[in-house]
């Protein structure tokens, strides 16, 4: 059996250290707690073993023999110097040092009964009330990092009712801890004592309230909001960047990436977490131009960002889905060390643009690397369609049980009836804006589309709306179907009507028709058009405030529709422009008169 008493821990070599010590004029005490903020845990605790001290064991010394017990996993040998302080009278005195010392230490190696019974030992009439604070944080802060939270807040009601105050030590171990439905009333005792805007505690309360999605992170935002200037910290930045890139809020994620480097947010310099935060909303977004300047300041001020493997991962998926496959692949290349993470995002990005060959060669090496795939790596594996089949038989997927839980299709079925059967299971049925299209690409069968419409109506599900992102001049403008809200609304709309005669005289519709067209295009101009999809008067916009020559990036939420992909293919040719379009299933590259999907979506 292992006996883990310090005296046990105590080696030899250790004692001869000490020894070598012996002629210190540094009191014996003293020696015990230096050895213990230098890490030499084991000669500390030889000191106390092997030393002459002179006095004894006190108060100043034994705190720091607990501490190299715990750092070096000894909850027997807390417990006996625990035993050793009892003996000298020590305890249960109200020295906050070393009570503080040992509860922290039962707590963080899970002798969470031992420490509530030293907690239950103290006279709570005689003892200090710093002293009192200090035991019950101790012991708060254990059980949260044992994911206690009942605990937690049992101990706290303790605290209140012993009329204690607490602190924002005693806040940062409860928020994490709480239930986000219980995180609002902590805060408002946190703020009713003033400590709510307390740069750690506002720290503390942004990160959690992150967790509650879309509405987390704008309580996240009023509590960054409230802080004064010079409160805010790098991590108060982070925290409040991230709240918005984690829940999809790219736009005031970016928003913020900007107020911190302004002069308005005191010029706060980035780190690496702040760079991830970034590069994921950018990604989001398609916002190619704040992503390259990131990537420049990266380059610049983190020259060993090569072993920071989440960043990297973060500059090879903004490169993919921002259309800068090569890129993105030399990122790759140059990553001393890659995780699963990185073979997905590449492979992923493949995928997205069509290439399956490459996506299923990239497959089969991670798999020859010893790289177990995750679902994520088959979903990005799956996207690529009839390359799929390709894999399947070459076995590379049953090598891992075949894919996470999806159906194939009948010996035959087409790459659309493969990708929309793995889309309807990876998107699940509570994604109402691939119910709809799915339905749409498998013909508009009518039982089908009756079945979907149904489901969703049950589950009271509405179509997510369709909108577009362009990014110009380091901002995004974001257009919706049939939206008028855009300072250039007016220009956009008539450069799409013109675009939609031109396409119409290309298509080889009649002149009457045509003529037709025309006049009420001409009639709707006076008013608000209606039926514009959003990618429209994305492109639109572009075609108006970039360059002749220059590729036009759009990025969408939905999936083309089959009118606005014929529009786009016509567009691209009678333009001399080429649009990359990212939509939810893949990139397009429209040019010359045709697509990169080669019409398969």
């Amino acid at each position: 059996m292992r006996n883990d008493s310090p005296w046990s821990m105590a080696t030899e070599s250790s004692a001869v250290v000490v020894a070598g010590d012996a002629n210190s004029t540094e009191p014996w005490s003293a020696r015990v707690r230096t050895l213990t903020r230098l890490g030499r845990h084991r000669e500390s605790l030889a000191l106390l073993r092997h030393g002459d001290p002179s006095p004894p064991p006190h108060s100043l010394a034994l705190p720091a023999s607990v501490i190299s017990c715990a750092a070096l996993s000894l909850p027997a040998g807390v417990a006996q110097i625990h035993a050793l302080a009892a003996k000298r009278g020590l305890l249960p005195a109200a020295d906050a040092y070393l009570l503080s010392a040992l509860l922290t230490a039962y707590s963080r190696l899970g002798s969470i009964r031992l420490a509530h019974q030293l907690l239950d030992e103290m006279l709570l009439e005689s003892t200090p009330h710093t002293t009192l604070r200090t035991a019950f944080n101790s012991v708060i802060s254990g059980c949260a990092l044992h994911a206690l939270p009942a605990a937690c807040f049992a101990l706290f009601r303790r605290m209140r009712a012993a009329a204690v105050r607490f602190d924002a030590v005693t806040l940062l171990a409860l928020v994490p801890a709480a239930p986000l439905s219980v995180v609002p009333q902590v805060h408002a005792l946190a703020a009713r004592v003033g400590l709510a805007t307390e740069t750690s505690v506002a720290n503390c309360l942004i990160s959690t309230y992150a967790r509650g999605g879309a509405f987390g992170a704008a309580l996240a935002r009023r509590v960054f909001d409230e802080m004064s200037l010079v409160s805010r910290d790098l991590v108060s930045w982070n925290a409040v960047l991230s709240a918005h890139a984690q829940n999809g809020l790219a736009v005031d994620a970016l928003d913020l990436y900007r107020r911190m480097r302004s002069p308005e947010g005191g010029g706060v310099e980035p780190d690496a977490v702040t760079i991830v935060g970034v590069l994921s909303s950018a990604a989001h977004l398609g916002a190619r131009g704040v992503g390259f300047n990131v990537e420049h300041y990266v380059r610049q001020r983190l020259p060993g960002f090569r072993t920071n493997v989440q960043l990297c991962n973060a500059l090879i998926n903004f490169h993919a889905r921002c259309g800068s496959l090569p890129r993105a692949q030399q990122l790759f290349d140059e990553m001393p060390r890659k995780s699963i993470v990185s073979w997905t995002a590449l492979l992923t990005g493949h995928g997205m643009h069509g290439n399956g060959d490459v996506a299923v060669s990239l497959f089969e090496r991670m798999v020859s690397e010893g790289i177990r795939p995750d679902n994520v790596a088959m979903v990005g594996l799956l996207n690529n369609g009839y390359r799929l089949q390709v894999a399947a038989h070459a076995g590379a997927l049953h090598l891992h049980g075949g894919p996470p839980r999806t159906c194939w299709p009948p010996e035959g079925g087409s790459r659309a009836h493969l990708i929309n059967a793995h889309a309807g299971r990876r998107r699940g049925l509570g994604c109402p804006s691939w119910c709809v299209q799915d339905t749409q690409k498998l013909g508009g069968q009518p039982d089908g589309v009756s079945r979907v419409r149904a489901m969703m109506r049950e589950r009271g599900l509405k179509k997510e709306p369709g909108c577009s992102y362009v990014e110009h001049k380091g901002r995004v403008h974001l257009f919706m179907a049939d939206d008028h809200s855009h300072p250039q609304a007016r220009r956009i709309y008539e450069l799409v009507i013109r675009l939609e005669l031109m396409v119409k005289e290309k298509s080889g519709v009649r002149e009457s028709e045509v003529a037709a067209a025309k006049e009420g295009m001409e009639k709707a101009a006076a008013q608000p058009l209606v039926g514009i999809h959003s990618e429209k008067l994305a492109v639109a916009f572009g075609l108006l405030n970039t360059e002749a020559g220059s590729e036009i990036v759009v990025i969408k939420n939905l999936r083309v529709c089959g009118d606005c992909h014929s529009f786009l293919k016509v567009v691209s040719t009678n333009t001399n422009r080429a649009f990359l379009v990212r939509d939810a299933s893949r990139f397009h590259r429209f040019d010359g008169g045709v697509c990169s999907c080669k019409d398969y979506w």
